[in-house]
């Protein structure tokens, strides 16, 4: 099992985001994504995901976000724990990080425009 939680400031600040690591974590939040991940590599997903602007009580409720947040303030958001560790803040994940934690390659093609 995999169990990943997303503390994140608000769903503005959000899209501010990479463009990339916007899209990828759009599409991990997806049922589908978890649903086809299960069949594929016979591993299932839980992913939970809070927003300070919708409530602290998550945030207040986990020591190790608390933590973070009492010692660097909001800029350190989001907070990104997996199995009760925090394995990155002050950003989505990357490429290179949804590739280690999901044990999958990743190929990103870009337009021309893009460029």
């Amino acid at each position: 099992m995999i169990n990943l939680t997303f503390f994140l400031d608000s769903r503005e600040r959000l899209q501010q985001s990479d463009e990339v690591e916007l899209q990828m974590f759009n599409t991990i939040l997806e049922e589908d994504f978890a649903k086809d991940y299960l069949f594929v590599m016979d591993k299932q997903l839980v992913i939970n995901t809070f927003y300070l602007e919708d409530s602290i009580a998550p945030f207040l409720e986990n020591e190790s976000v608390l933590s973070v947040l009492n010692k660097d303030g909001s800029k350190m958001l989001p907070i990104i724990i997996r199995d009760n560790q925090i394995i990155k803040t002050n950003g989505l994940l990357n490429t290179k990080e949804v590739e280690e934690i999901f044990d999958m390659g990743i190929a990103i093609q870009y337009s021309d425009d893009d460029r």
